[in-house]
């Protein structure tokens, strides 16, 4: 059995029961299962795979058929340029979450402080975000990543998963990020300057059918209600108290919900409420201003 002809029959199998990206997805499990990457497997389509190799390619392309995420079984996933560990744990971090990280890096101050923030150890004054519903931490690690000058807090209702944020932090950063379990803002101390999150927002419907498809990712980080839109009040008005003057908000939010959720931020007190959408036209991030007492 050549490459050649492994990626054949894995792309075919893919091909009859998960449309989209089969070819791709044969690629990167049966590099996975060579122990190879991606451009060095596809400059040796004449060579033979290891029957042991072979086995294990046929046993990952079963799991991908049946739903799994590639994610999953490769146990990582690329997040704004990082590679972040995956499991069932957590959510597979989509490419559409990139954008939250852009906003929120655009809401900090360059590499400097909001009035009143306090100081770290050297008495340089220090910013603080905080990422709320963490999942992999992939959003508020790459904020970490990005601005180094930022104090960084994560936190997650799930345990398991914020075991798997720290790790990520430890894993990509060299250090660890505070952490605390949590529902919405509840793990969160202290007063912030950003406050990020990327809570559930699919409709109860279609969480449901999510989970049918065997995807395995968590039902509890999917389902947002009925309307995908349970979270958003308590978490803008949670994040009021918890932001200083002059401080933001940004969320992630699914496509058509930018108008509720902003009306949302409004009813909160925030001002200068946007909608950002994504690459491909869909609303995906809401943020707003706090500029004042209420």
């Amino acid at each position: 059995m050549t490459v050649r002809t492994a990626l054949a029959e894995g792309t075919g199998a893919l091909e009859r029961s998960m449309p989209g990206s089969p070819f791709l997805d044969a690629v990167l499990l049966l590099g996975l299962a060579m122990n190879t990457d991606k451009a060095r497997l596809l400059s040796s389509m004449p060579d033979d795979v290891d029957p042991g190799a072979f086995a294990a390619y046929r046993r990952f392309i079963e799991r991908r058929a049946s739903g799994e995420s590639v994610a999953y079984i490769l146990g990582f996933k690329e997040f704004y340029g990082r590679r972040y560990a995956v499991d069932p744990r957590v959510l597979v971090p989509r490419p559409d979450t990139e954008l939250l990280v852009e906003v929120a890096l655009s809401l900090l101050p360059p590499h400097g402080s909001i009035a009143g923030a306090p100081t770290g150890g050297n008495g340089t004054p220090r910013l603080r975000c905080h990422d709320a519903c963490t999942g992999s931490g992939c959003v508020g690690i790459s904020i970490a990543a990005e601005r180094p000058d930022v104090e960084v807090s994560l936190s997650d209702i799930s345990p398991d998963a914020l075991e798997l944020a720290r790790a990520n932090a430890r894993s990509i950063l060299g250090r660890e990020l505070s952490a605390s379990i949590g529902d919405l803002l509840a793990g969160a101390a202290g007063v912030f300057d950003l406050i990020v999150a990327n809570p559930p927002y699919v409709t109860a419907a279609l969480a449901g059918e999510i989970g049918m498809a065997g995807g395995r990712e968590p039902a509890g980080a999917l389902d947002g209600g009925i309307h995908g839109l349970d979270l958003y009040p308590a978490l803008t008005a949670q994040a009021w108290e918890k932001l200083r003057n002059g401080g933001a908000l940004a969320v992630e939010i699914g496509e058509e919900q930018g108008p509720r959720v902003a009306a949302m931020f409004e009813a909160a007190g925030f001002e200068g409420v946007t909608i950002r959408v994504d690459l491909s036209g869909s609303d995906r991030v809401v943020a707003g201003g706090k500029h004042a007492e209420r």
